[in-house]
């Protein structure tokens, strides 16, 4: 008998030869019967499929007045594990230091769970990651092309210090999106058309027609953190004291069964009908 990891493993192979191509793949982290899906680009990009639009998640460095998106560092390496994978980079940016991303699909809901850590890390070194771009929309052009202007228009975010809400689609049947990061991270609404760089993005206003979140936090040597995006339901509704023992899980988890099926969390569920 076959085993039913096998596919997987095999386009997770693939992935680790292709995806840091000059035309990104689009890879699947995460997929529904019904089309709900994580995909990735790069595999630091995310793209979130409910199976409409649910937001990308972008991942960079500042440092100073210089900043990368992990895509573009220097040296890049991606290890295949049973679920997901693991991205280790060097760059001059980092001197000496190597940082290490690590996704994983969630089990209870549509979403992912990374986890960031490095060593020899520069002191002042900061993670930032930008979401938006819930188009709320179902084509397949999204899939490939990752977080534009106008699929940022009409998000509203609600923030909560190091959570957040985005609220998107028509009026009378709203869906949502949530998202969890470490206590201390500082988050505001920035440009979405303003995506060239980590540190153009943090720095270009919430005056725009095209709203996305952008959030850092100081990266300490040898210390773990964590950063859940997803859709709530009945068996996913997370703090972030609750990120560790949540990546442990999904790391160990030998199945990839999921519980798209498990009824709202409230009667306002994790989309709200009008």
């Amino acid at each position: 008998m076959k085993s039913k990891k096998a596919p997987l493993l095999l386009l997770l192979t693939g992935f680790v030869l292709a995806a840091f191509s000059q035309s990104p793949k689009t890879v699947i982290l995460r997929q529904e019967k019904d089309g709900s899906c994580v995909l990735s680009q790069f595999g630091t990009n995310f793209g979130f499929f409910m199976p409409e639009t649910g937001g990308y998640l972008y991942t960079g460095l500042i440092l100073g007045d210089k900043s990368l998106w992990l895509y573009q560092a220097d040296q890049i390496k991606v290890t295949a594990t049973s679920r997901g994978w693991k991205v280790r980079l060097t760059d001059p940016m980092l001197g000496k230091g190597e940082l290490t991303l690590q996704a994983l699909p969630l089990t209870a809901c549509n979403g992912l769970i990374l986890k960031v850590e490095g060593k020899q890390l520069p002191a002042g070194l900061r993670f930032l990651w930008a979401y938006g771009g819930c188009s709320g929309k179902s084509e397949a052009m999204e899939k490939t092309t990752f977080f534009q202007p106008e699929q940022c228009l009409n998000n509203v975010f609600s923030r909560e210090i190091n959570a957040f809400t985005v609220y998107f689609g028509p009026s009378m049947h709203l869906k949502v999106m949530m998202g969890v990061a470490p206590v201390e991270t500082e988050t505001r609404l920035s440009d979405a058309g303003k995506l060239t760089s980590p540190l153009a993005f943090w720095e270009s206003g919430k005056k725009t027609d095209a709203p996305a979140m952008s959030a850092t936090n100081d990266l300490i040597s040898d210390q773990p953190y964590y950063y859940c995006i997803y859709r709530q339901n009945q068996q996913a509704d997370y703090n972030y004291d609750s990120l560790p023992a949540l990546f442990d899980q999904e790391l160990s988890t030998k199945t990839n069964k999921t519980h798209e099926e498990a009824l709202p969390h409230t009667n306002f569920g994790p989309d709200f009908h009008f």
